[in-house]
């Protein structure tokens, strides 16, 4: 009798120590397959995150270009502008003069900078992929600066449209490229049409130096953290 006991006992103790490691085997295996999961995980949202930096490069390159471009253009408009209104404040602007700034006044030209990369991470909730916190917030305050000067840009146009473009239609012979003869540089409308251009410009060439200082610090600053 004791030894079917002791037997029962031993049988026991050994079921009971298959069933631990059995459990030991299977926690072993979920933890290692959570932690082999979470590893291949971090190795694809980093890869990912490579993958927008590098986006946000080309797009930061191309912005610098257009940038760039876009000041000069708008630098030439402002001293042509600048010196119409001096003249103006002065004396009598000439015929001649006032063609070419008609001409000048009624001609814009939008920016055509990049934000595909930016409007897809943030669509897709992945801004956070980008580790860096302080590289984050630069780039949303990048895109900030594109979202004000599309703003400037659309007072702009608006101003070309509302006010510029009738007068350049009522006052310009577009068959001899000549001014009506009734035209007059000393009108109040002529002078405020360019006071009020000169003053738009000047803003959005303020914004433009503005952005376009962001756009150089951030383009190093990019470069490095995709490598």
């Amino acid at each position: 009798m004791a030894k079917n006991k002791e037997n029962y006992m031993q049988s026991s103790r050994s079921h009971w120590l298959k069933l631990s490691l059995e459990l030991i085997a299977v926690f072993v295996g979920i933890t290692a397959g959570f932690f082999v999961n979470n590893y291949q995980q971090k190795k694809s949202e980093q890869k990912l995150e490579v993958k927008y930096l590098e986006s946000f490069h080309k797009n930061l390159v191309v912005d610098s270009l257009e940038i760039k471009s876009h000041i000069e253009e708008d630098q030439n408009n402002l001293d042509i502008s600048k010196r119409a209104v001096l003249t103006m404040m002065e004396g009598k602007l000439h015929n001649d003069t006032a063609l070419v700034l008609m001409s000048v006044i009624a001609t814009f030209n939008n920016l055509n900078m990049q934000n595909s990369t930016y409007e897809s991470i943030v669509n897709s909730g992945n801004l956070g992929l980008i580790r860096d916190f302080e590289l984050r917030e630069e780039l949303v305050n990048y895109y900030r600066y594109q979202s004000a000067i599309r703003d400037v840009e659309q007072v702009y146009n608006d101003y070309i449209t509302d006010y510029v473009i009738p007068l350049f239609f009522n006052s310009v012979d577009m068959l001899t490229g000549t001014l009506a003869e009734d035209f007059r540089t000393e009108s109040m409308e002529f002078k405020n049409i360019t006071a009020g251009y000169y003053m738009l410009v000047l803003q959005k060439m303020d914004l433009l130096l503005e952005v376009d200082s962001v756009n150089n610090a951030l383009i190093p600053i990019v470069a490095r953290a995709r490598q």
